[in-house]
């Protein structure tokens, strides 16, 4: 089994390092390799030599974001790229650590520990695996997001307050877990004592949505997230969402502080979010666009748009460790 090992020298684990390069190169054989990437064309020259090498497991060492960045190159250049009889290669089977701030989606895909203890748990089963269908595997479908120009995968998107939410964890030089928690549990005060903290998050814009063929009513919205992958945030899961679902959620709405102190129950219970100006709903498609340039994100990532399609993307699959 070949193994390529590509690691995101951005990543925060690997920049302070808690994850050392050099750590990996105890691996290196005839069979495993390593490589570092410092921007996106290092990712896209990397993904291309995986195709060209036959890859087969491909273990991610970066976070959240690094993930979504990986993952969008290697569904464009496998789809891109073609054998001399015009058939195209199956993606490898990927493996990622717990290298980011929040490890939000990491987490998710099955990754428990410590990043090291988590590669020489990796390593030691490929001692016993012929191939990595013998690994314990967790399937993933992806979600794919559309600006018009770019077409990029990842698992959770939205503008608006998940917009503005890491924008402002992004401020400054300093992007820690505790700020991470820091800013939510201010948000959540400040929904209770009325402060004007939470104002800046929630600030309502004009825009059309669209799920499948039918436009929705409401014209103004302060939040819009979709998701392709079940998600637990804090103390609440935010998305229910089979593993390969058919369908990806949306929650979205215009809602007032009081609305979401409502909802809160319906988080803490899973249930669907309720109200006049709440959308939680399931759909094969989903078309948002503004008149005006506005901000989005992908796992942490932001860019920005004028029009966003989602819909579920190619299925991929993460050796749990």
């Amino acid at each position: 089994m070949r193994v390529r090992v590509l690691i995101n020298a951005n990543a925060k684990s690997v920049r302070y390092g808690r994850i050392p390069i050099e750590f990996f190169n105890r691996y290196v054989s005839d069979r495993v390799s390593v490589r570092i990437t410092n921007s996106i064309q290092d990712i896209d020259r990397a993904v291309q030599d995986c195709w060209d090498q036959d890859q087969e497991l491909v273990l991610l060492a970066t976070g959240d974001g690094g993930l979504h960045r990986f993952l969008s190159s290697f569904v464009r250049i496998y789809d891109e790229r073609r054998r001399a009889d015009g058939s195209t290669k199956s993606l490898p089977v990927f493996a990622t650590l717990r290298s980011g701030t929040a490890n939000l989606i990491t987490g998710l895909l099955g990754i428990r520990g410590k990043p090291l203890v988590a590669v020489q748990r990796l390593f030691d089963r490929l001692q016993h695996a012929r191939s990595a269908t013998e690994l314990p595997r967790i399937r993933q479908k992806l979600l794919s997001v559309s600006d018009g120009i770019h077409q990029r995968f990842g698992f959770i998107a939205g503008t608006g307050l998940l917009y503005n939410f890491f924008l402002e964890y992004y401020e400054g030089t300093r992007h820690s877990l505790l700020k991470f928690f820091k800013i939510f549990s201010h948000m959540v005060l400040s929904l209770f004592t009325g402060s004007k903290y939470l104002n800046r998050f929630l600030s309502s814009a004009e825009a059309r949505l669209q799920l499948d063929q039918k436009l929705q009513q409401i014209s103004r919205w302060k939040m819009m997230a979709v998701s392709s992958i079940e998600t637990r945030v804090v103390f609440f899961r935010a998305f229910k969402l089979d593993k390969l679902a058919e369908q990806v959620q949306i929650k979205a709405g215009n809602p007032s502080r009081w609305a979401i102190i409502r909802n809160i129950p319906n988080l803490l219970l899973n249930r669907s979010l309720k109200g006049r100006e709440m959308l939680d709903r399931l759909a094969k498609r989903v078309r948002y666009e503004r008149d005006s340039e506005f901000g989005y994100t992908i796992d942490g990532e932001l860019y920005n748009a004028r029009t966003l399609t989602f819909a579920l993307g190619p299925e991929v699959e993460f050796v749990r460790l």
